[in-house]
């Protein structure tokens, strides 16, 4: 009896906290509409002019990466990345296009393997941990020559990222059970209009996250009133608002601004988490894929922290 009332008392404070909680984003929503409107507005033209141009190709192709970049253990670069990260060497294409191409093409990409059973899941986890990366275009030449102006300082950033993705799948190495038969990938085909339709819906559930985002680094731009409170949390929710608002502030030194932004990069915020989670099957755990991405945050803040020296 008492563990059934301490659970029913358990029930009753979820749901008043539930309830709470609902009138205080209904508050949030009415006080606030128009910085919140205008922030879903400028999502959506982020998102129309430059994140769907851009990604749209790339969901279609990364199917094609699926089927068509065979890496096997058998192969020399295949077998360095499964001795490397513990992971079949199928799971190359995915690093490789996660890391220049960017994301969550890495996340959609190892999804497709793992649906096909060419890695298994835990695998899958730790791949998923490291190859959801930004783009070598986004980084060195939307942040560097774009928002800093330079090109030797992208370059760096992307190191630092790049570096620390690598370091955290390192870290996270365990070597899978060898008796544990895939399905073979020959009897398999790339499709077209499936590719299609399946960029389709990645591209509106990316328009989605970025929306949402957008809107709660507004509205926590216009509550706190603080650029350097602002600054620093933006890291956490959306990468490209914390990265413009970090390195267009001047009340960042040279030596310090660059970390953080190496740290936002690495870490990629919530809004390029909850895209990558629209590809996770119930299975995948989403808690390991945040604490490396967390990890790979933090070590591309210090990696950035010990290049800033050759920046100038």
């Amino acid at each position: 009896m008492t563990k059934a009332k301490t659970l029913s008392t358990s029930k009753r404070v979820a749901s008043s906290m539930t309830t709470a909680v609902c009138i205080g984003l209904s508050v949030l929503l009415l006080t606030f509409s128009d910085v919140i409107r205008k922030s879903i507005y400028d999502g959506l033209v982020f998102s129309f002019t430059t994140v769907i141009p851009t990604l749209f190709p790339f969901f279609v192709l990364s199917d094609l990466w699926a089927y068509g970049l065979n890496f096997d253990d058998r192969g020399r670069p295949g077998r360095a990345f499964s001795y490397l990260f513990g992971i079949s060497g199928c799971a190359l294409s995915a690093a490789l296009c996660g890391m220049v191409c960017g994301f969550p093409l890495g996340v959609k990409l190892a999804m497709e393997l793992y649906n096909q059973k060419r890695i298994g899941r835990g695998e899958a986890e730790r791949l998923c941990g490291f190859a959801n990366n930004p783009s070598a275009a986004f980084v060195i030449s939307g942040v560097g020559c774009g928002i800093i102006g330079s090109l030797k300082i992208g370059i760096l950033l992307y190191f630092s990222v790049i570096l620390s993705a690598i370091m955290v799948g390192v870290i996270f190495r365990r070597q899978e059970d060898a008796s544990q038969k895939f399905k073979d990938i020959s009897q398999q085909s790339f499709n077209l209009p499936t590719s299609i339709g399946s960029a389709g819906l990645a591209s509106v559930n990316v328009t989605a996250c970025i929306c949402f985002f957008s809107a709660v680094i507004g509205l926590i731009s216009h509550i706190t009133k603080n650029d350097v409170a602002s600054a620093l949390i933006s890291p956490f929710f959306e990468v490209t608002c914390s990265v413009k608002m970090i390195g267009e502030s001047s009340l960042f030194s040279h030596r310090i601004g660059l970390p953080f932004i190496a740290f936002a990069l690495g870490f990629s915020g919530f809004s390029v988490h909850m895209q990558a989670f629209t590809f996770f099957p119930p299975e995948i755990s989403k808690g390991k894929y945040l604490l490396m991405k967390l990890i790979q945050g933090i070590f591309a803040f210090f990696t950035m922290l010990l290049l800033s020296p050759f920046s100038k």
